[in-house]
């Protein structure tokens, strides 16, 4: 006799106790991790509320929230695709190929690269465009993704389980197919992640100094800027406690996936 549709995969021991569920109950079981998961949803909540019935200074301050967070969110992507593609192709073209390609990423990574983003606006000029302003806070956060991304790549090629599979006589397309990318996903997107609260503090840091977001735009930052050259504090509240909140989760949620989620610290098993 068979249960209902879907019991079988439930009261399966391998899909209960498999490598992504495994991964899932680390990072909700770090409590930072989990708290700002719970913060990411109350916040793109409240702003999707506060568009449809907001209202006065928290109405203002959510409606800046959806220009900031689209805005990270798209430059973030960026970012992210960028950085991947980087540190996964200075692995594939060998060790001394990729001291070279990853040469210019290690040195940025070291730097305040969020103080360039006021300075391509302030380039660019007060016609300056998102989309120019997106592909610039993508080439700020793509450097410290590209690094996380080698380092995750290296330390799962140096796993034991792949010198099994070559062993064995698997091709190097098979590897490939069945346990690099199978085991990368998670790791990788670990490191994605890290291009998303870059994002979003590079361009709230631009826009409060007025060159960030195209006029008319407002951002957090925008909103926090203004306020406080008004000396307006009921404006400044909201906005300014809404971006620390979600950088902290964003932040959070980062520090929990890598914890959970990473080959080079060990948390994949």
């Amino acid at each position: 006799m068979h249960g209902p549709a879907g019991t079988e995969s439930r009261a399966d021991p391998h899909w209960r106790d498999g490598p992504w569920q495994k991964a899932g109950q680390r990072l909700t079981a770090h409590r930072p991790a989990a708290a700002g998961l719970a913060v990411l949803a109350a916040v793109m909540l409240a702003v999707a509320a506060g568009l449809v019935a907001g209202g006065g200074p928290v109405g203002a301050a959510l409606a800046a929230g959806h220009q900031s967070l689209t805005f990270a969110l798209l430059a973030g992507l960026g970012g992210a695709a960028l950085g991947l593609f980087w540190g996964a192709a200075a692995v594939a073209l060998g060790e001394r190929a990729e001291r070279a390609v990853m040469a210019p990423a290690a040195a940025l990574t070291g730097l305040p690269l969020a103080l360039a983003l006021p300075l391509a606006g302030g380039l660019l000029g007060p016609e300056r465009g998102l989309a120019p302003m997106a592909v610039a806070t993508a080439l700020i956060a793509a450097p410290a993704v590209a690094v996380l991304a080698r380092d995750e790549l290296r330390a799962l090629l140096r796993r034991e389980f792949l010198n099994a599979a070559q062993a064995a006589g698997l091709t190097g397309g098979r590897r490939l197919r069945r346990h690099i990318l199978p085991n990368a996903v998670l790791p990788l997107a670990a490191a994605a992640w890290t291009a998303f609260p870059r994002a979003l503090m590079a361009e709230s840091l631009a826009s409060l100094l007025g060159l960030g977001l195209p006029e008319g735009v407002t951002g957090w930052g925008t909103a926090v800027g203004a306020a406080a050259r008004a000396g307006d504090v009921a404006a400044l509240a909201g906005p300014a406690l809404l971006l620390a909140l979600t950088l902290w989760a964003l932040h959070g949620v980062g520090d929990g996936m890598r914890l959970a989620f990473s080959t080079v610290s060990g948390g994949r098993r």
